[in-house]
């Protein structure tokens, strides 16, 4: 490899390291650190986990062999296969919400042909902010051609892949794990009763097709031609107007198929069922087949936000679908993209085979790319000359009742989690990481953790177990890791905040402090010293794993101490997480990133990218109507007042005049 050429994409993967298995004496350490917050005042609690932890110490080196032996016997990493299973593959609730993120991408200012909105909201209406979405019942032509500018651009990201001419992703400790971005495309999620799988093989990766979804309806477009080489955009864009065609004279006739697509976004076990029965009728098997054969999915709505441009009406769409709640999507494709009538564009993504940092860095480059192109009514897309169609309709036909009844069951559940759920784009415009690092003089991730926990800790007046991810990627085949972002330190800085005696500089000193701890604890995540990860290791060991040659036989007060330590309820409290959080790089091109929390009562899952000047924050909370006790619309407003107190603070307590913009 010569020093002017950039390694293969995959160059490292061989010389990766595993991901570690830490001491067990440091593992308990520090998760009986991280509950000292989460025990409070009840002292007697944290007394009683102290003593159940110690018990499982001086009996546990046993699991930690066999966990070590076990990574041994492994091609990649002890963690990887048990993970997937448990964290993803065998929890059986719906994908949507629960489990799939939605992403919504920067619009294009010279759109046009778009809908109106038969009652436009105006700026004086209490519901602008919000927006709302309307259904046209038509399909738009800048909306096909964006579409087909984002299926292009994407099918390039696809060969940086497979040519390996995709830059490594690197931090400060080396290169990173690539192998996530071989997951993005042609895999699927198949359902299962009681556990999924996954597919993914030579025919789906190196597909030729990508499935197009309208109405429910389920198209096959070939992308590449019989000589091999793409497809120009225009014969793309000829291929999906013929869809949308196609499914408006269905629609008039009468003739659509059962909303099969429902399905993929409700319970998993009702889904499997469902499945079963499809799979044994030779033309809804080979539909299945080729869905799970195509590279990714397209989705075509015919509903649009109002006002334009409203990022609260179009992350909503993309969540859920706007006005029907689980349609019009196949929530089991790793990869689909989501158009509206509009050409507003967005991304699900199916969150088992990858987390979603490595679609987030596709779809800015991607986003990007299609930015630099101009869609124009003035000027055609380059198409082959006579080009014909070929309308590949992918069909669901005699559908057993006992399916339908199965779709009527999804419908409903969709709606309640639908009507559930509230999400929101808090978008604070006043600052970003150059203060933050300037002035602040602490992590940019660091402050917006610990303004999210004094935001919880205002609004419900109690403490919030907190998950933040942390990236395992400096190791071969790593994924997450999780930062236990409650720390004492940070509890004394928001005791510090709300205290009427506390000066601005007192605030600032717990700040830095609390900052500087929850550093320590990313730093040890991501390098694998979590607390976790381990845990959920060694509980395995426990269940799962045989006794190694030579194990003396576990006595009946060794097994109460594990069992002990492993039901304790502050183990079961330091994990319900109340915040569940995740920071993104700077990405100009996602305009909202979202995903649903997984706790019900008195919970958050808030998703956040701080850019140098603004602060993006993706929340998801259950409404007050379903009796959570959440409040998603007094967070935003009690968040936005924690960060312009906490700019305040910072700016009095390093001398920084109030309104110097040279230090924005």
């Amino acid at each position: 490899m010569s020093s002017q050429t950039p390694p293969h994409t995959m160059f490292f993967q061989g010389k990766l390291p595993r991901l570690p298995i830490p001491p067990l004496k440091e593992t308990i350490d520090r998760y009986l650190e991280s509950i000292v917050p989460v025990a409070g005042d009840d002292a007697a609690a944290l007394a009683e986990t102290h003593r159940r932890a110690t018990h499982f110490l001086n009996v546990a080196n046993r699991l930690q062999q066999r966990l070590i032996s076990y990574d041994r016997a492994q091609p990649n990493s002890w963690l990887e296969k048990w993970w997937l299973e448990l964290a993803y593959l065998s929890w059986r609730e719906g994908l949507c919400i629960n489990s799939n993120y939605w992403i919504a991408l920067v619009g294009d200012p010279h759109a046009y042909g778009l809908a109106s909105a038969p009652r436009a909201l105006l700026p004086s209406n209490s519901d602008y902010r919000l927006g709302a979405i309307w259904d046209s019942k038509e399909y738009g032509e800048f909306q096909i051609r964006r579409a087909v500018k984002f299926i292009q651009r994407t099918l390039d990201f696809k060969e940086l892949i497979d040519e390996g001419r995709l830059p490594i992703d690197r931090t400060r400790a080396g290169p990173l794990c690539m192998n996530q971005y071989r997951c993005i495309f042609g895999m699927t999620r198949i359902p299962r009763m009681g556990c999924d799988v996954l597919r993914q093989d030579r025919a789906t990766a190196n597909s030729r097709t990508v499935v197009i979804i309208a109405e429910d309806q389920l198209y096959s477009v070939d992308v590449i031609d019989g000589a091999g080489h793409r497809k120009p955009d225009g014969d793309l864009e000829a291929e999906l107007f013929a869809i949308a065609a196609d499914i408006v004279e269905r629609r008039n006739t009468g003739d659509l198929d059962p909303a099969v697509t429902v399905l993929t976004a409700g319970h998993r076990d009702r889904w499997s069922a469902a499945y079963e029965k499809l799979e044994r009728q030779p033309q809804n098997s080979a539909t299945l087949n080729a869905v799970q054969k195509s590279l990714f999915a397209v989705s075509l709505d015919t509903t649009f936000s109002d006002p334009r441009g409203s990022i609260n009406a179009h992350q909503v769409s993309l969540k859920c679908h706007g006005t029907q709640p689980g349609h019009n999507r196949w929530y089991d494709k790793c990869a689909s993209f989501i158009f509206d009538r509009n050409g507003a564009a967005g991304y699900i993504g199916e969150h088992s085979p990858c987390d979603a940092l490595i679609p987030c860095q596709m779809l800015e480059h991607i986003t990007k790319d299609v930015a630099r192109e101009q869609i124009s009514q003035e000027i055609q897309s380059q198409s082959t000359p006579n080009y014909q169609t070929h309308v590949k309709r992918l069909r669901f036909t005699d559908v057993d009742a006992s399916v339908i009844e199965l779709i009527s069951e999804a419908e409903k559940e969709l709606a309640k989690a639908a009507g559930d759920s509230i999400s929101k784009q808090i978008r604070f415009e006043n600052y970003g990481s150059d203060w933050i690092k300037r002035a602040a003089k602490v992590s940019p991730d660091a402050f917006a953790q610990l303004a999210l926990q004094l935001t919880y800790y205002k609004v419900h007046g109690t403490f919030a177990s907190v998950y933040e991810t942390a990236s395992t990627r400096q190791y071969l085949h790593g994924r997450t890791e999780t930062v236990r972002s409650l720390t004492s330190e940070a509890a004394d800085f928001m005791r510090t905040m709300v205290d009427p005696a506390s000066s601005s500089l007192d605030k600032y000193e717990a700040l830095t402090r609390a900052a500087g701890k929850h550093q320590t604890l990313l730093r040890n995540s991501s390098s694998g010293s979590g607390v976790d990860r381990h845990i959920f290791g060694l509980r395995l060991a426990f269940l799962r794993l045989e006794a190694l040659p030579g194990e003396s036989p576990m006595t009946s007060d060794e097994k109460k101490a594990i069992e002990d330590f492993f039901s304790d309820p502050i183990l079961a409290k330091s994990t319900t997480f109340q915040l569940s959080t995740s920071g993104l790089f700077p990405a100009y091109y996602l305009n909202h990133t979202g995903f649903g929390c997984v706790v019900p009562e008195r919970a958050y899952g808030v998703n956040y990218i701080i850019e140098a000047r603004r602060i993006k924050f993706g929340t998801e909370g259950k409404t007050k109507e379903a009796g959570s006790g959440t409040d998603v619309r007094l967070f935003e407003m009690v968040l936005r007042q924690c960060l312009l107190e906490l700019k305040a603070i910072c700016e009095q307590s390093n001398n920084i005049p109030v309104g110097d913009s040279s230090r924005l």
